[in-house]
């Protein structure tokens, strides 16, 4: 974890006087999240398990008296200018170095469809969510915009609304077609707990995680850093949308193993849907083996997990292969209970679930990653964390 002074809370903070002068109104974060299984089946209405993360985007903010709306990132070390919120739906994108803070004007742009009027803002951000790895940086940014803004303005935006607000955001203004799972995680997550989420219902259960002495989650960073806006996931979605309709049903969710069987898909399409359908399959099975705390079931269905995202889904790739294969290797005996790559894919992170017991593993498993690579890992120690929040000023760092 890093120190108090270098938190995104504390940086959030130092930002905001730095570019703007004194103390914001509001200081709030939100989390970044691991899914621990229900890869790609999100936006085919399917279950998801995944967890919030300690790691937070943090969002320092306040009226501002210039008739400006301003954001700053501390991590891009860019302002950005945004569009009258009341005109930004029918405002042109931003592109190139500026097109990061298109998702911050879809997110105002969402309190002003709500009704909201929204007044120039000055907003300073901070995150310790690495950017591109597989941990939902963008929904930790949307979210905690989203619970800034709320709380400046006193609107009764929170939860799953708050949530759905975000994911339009993401998908009307920073062009990814992603489902709700990565706001949701953010919006509600719970200390100690994965969230048992149904996608097409929307309805969420909290799901006991294995105490931090019993069982710990390590984030290994695969080196390969990703864009959901650089085509690849809107092209597997777009796939598992021709396979639904190849199948005659709305979602693949509506589909079970033996069904599509005995159909006759062109193969690529069977592939993309094989994985859907499994890994709505596993994940309630998952989260049967995580109440029981049966850990060595658990890594099993991390395992097939990771299997159809290689083969069937083709979103892993050789580094991620490289984690998951040494963790593997190193097994149960030696700590590394199971590993499967989190996220959409196409590089970033993958994740061990190891024994605490047995604290060497992660050593272990850097060292054997090195030498399959040629490069050395980054990896995270992870808890299950709590959704998004707004401080009260006794909290803010320094108080």
């Amino acid at each position: 974890m890093p120190d108090a002074a270098s938190t995104a809370l504390a940086r959030a903070l130092a930002a905001f006087a730095a570019r703007f002068g004194g103390r914001p109104a509001t200081l709030a974060r939100a989390p970044g999240r691991v899914n621990l299984c229900g890869e790609h089946v999100d936006y085919q209405d399917g279950l998801v398990l995944p967890i919030a993360i300690d790691r937070d985007c943090a969002v320092a903010l306040r009226p501002a008296s210039d008739g400006r709306w301003r954001i700053w990132s501390e991590d891009l070390r860019a302002f950005a200018e945004l569009a009258d919120p009341a005109a930004a739906d029918a405002a042109p994108r931003a592109t190139g170095g500026d097109a990061w803070g298109n998702l911050a004007r879809g997110v105002l742009a969402g309190f002003v469809r709500e009704g909201v009027r929204v007044p120039p803002l000055e907003i300073a951000v901070a995150s310790d969510v690495p950017m591109g790895a597989g941990l939902s940086s963008r929904a930790a940014f949307a979210v905690a915009v989203a619970t800034a803004v709320a709380d400046a303005l006193s609107a009764p935006l929170f939860g799953l609304p708050l949530a759905r607000l975000c994911q339009e955001a993401e998908q009307r203004f920073a062009g990814v077609p992603c489902g709700m799972m990565d706001q949701v995680t953010s919006a509600l997550g719970k200390a100690g707990h994965a969230l048992l989420i149904d996608c097409r219902s929307l309805d969420v259960r909290f799901v006991p995680f294995p105490p931090p002495e019993r069982a710990m989650l390590l984030v290994v960073d695969s080196g390969e850093h990703r864009s959901l806006a650089d085509g690849r996931y809107a092209e597997r979605r777009r796939e598992t949308e021709d396979a639904a309709r190849a199948a005659g049903v709305a979602m693949l969710r509506d589909l079970d193993e033996s069904a599509l069987r005995s159909m006759r898909l062109p193969q690529l399409l069977e592939r993309r849907a094989r994985h859907v359908v499994r890994e709505i399959q596993r994940v309630q099975l998952a989260a049967n083996a995580l109440r029981r705390e049966d850990l060595e079931l658990f890594g099993l269905f991390m395992a097939q997990g990771h299997q159809g995202l290689r083969d069937d889904f083709a979103v892993s790739t050789p580094a991620l292969d490289a984690i998951v294969d040494e963790a593997r290797a190193i097994g149960a005996a030696g700590g590394a209970g199971g590993a499967r790559m989190t996220g959409a894919g196409f590089g970033g992170c993958a994740i061990v679930l190891a024994d605490a017991a047995k604290p060497r593993v992660q050593e272990r498993l850097a060292a054997g990653v090195a030498r399959r690579t040629g490069r050395e890992p980054a990896i995270m120690r992870v808890t299950a964390a709590a959704g998004a929040s707004v401080l009260p000023p006794t909290r803010w760092p320094g108080a």
